[in-house]
């Protein structure tokens, strides 16, 4: 071989190298992405008898979006608050999902308590077409069904994301932090977030005979 194509052969191995070692060196420096908030940052919680809940409610849509992509809750006038409780005890907790409610109204007037819904009722109300009822939907529509719905492939697909985002466990393990969503009805009045509360009243641990205190989670208007 020539010495100036050894030499050219050499320059190009060597350029090659740099600039692999270059790309290297830019992705191990790339932080990593962090994962879900951590419960005691969030301004929302309460904690006693070593277990704290917090909650992050969602009241913009580009949040939702992100979350859930094409079709949000956020269309259908629904509020998704990620709950994150955080289990310091050594015995397991159980919690009762169904009987958590919303207290919220607008600023003033006396607060409305919500039921949770399923990630069945938020696609029907997400995608189902409005009804033609005269009824006054205020403050809060919890009157009657929601509107009938063909559950097609994109129901099931909606369902489907709403369900796996969703607080999927009445049982919280020990030393270990559970993190989902709930989700209500509040017909778009997100602007209320700001004087709503959340109520988890029903909780108590699996091999400990002592009671869970009562949990209320008092909302403040979301940063984001």
């Amino acid at each position: 071989m020539p010495p100036r194509t050894h030499l050219a052969l050499l320059a190009f191995w060597l350029a090659l190298w740099l600039s692999t070692a270059a790309v290297q060196g830019q992705t191990s420096a790339t932080p990593a992405r962090t994962g879900s908030a951590d419960p005691a940052s969030l301004s929302a919680r309460d904690s006693h008898q070593g277990l704290l809940i917090a909650a992050d409610p969602y009241t913009s849509v580009n949040r939702y979006k992100e979350k859930f992509g094409k079709h949000t809750p956020y269309e259908g006038g629904i509020i998704a608050i990620e709950l994150f409780l955080r289990n310091d005890n050594e015995s397991p907790i159980r919690l009762n999902l169904k009987t958590m409610q919303l207290l919220m109204s607008a600023p003033g007037e006396s607060r409305q308590r919500l039921e949770p819904l399923s990630p069945e009722e938020v696609a029907d109300r997400v995608l189902a077409k409005p009804a033609k009822d005269p009824t006054p939907r205020f403050p809060v529509p919890r009157v009657g069904p929601p509107p009938s719905n063909k559950h097609d492939k994109t129901w099931e697909d909606f369902a489907a994301t709403v369900r796996s985002a969703a607080l999927g466990t009445d049982l919280l393990p020990p030393h270990a932090t559970t993190h989902g969503f709930v989700y209500f009805d509040i017909d778009r009045h997100y602007e209320w977030i700001s004087n709503a509360r959340l109520d988890i009243p029903d909780l108590a641990f699996m091999n400990d005979a002592k009671p869970l205190f009562f949990f209320e989670i008092d909302l403040a208007p979301s940063p984001h």
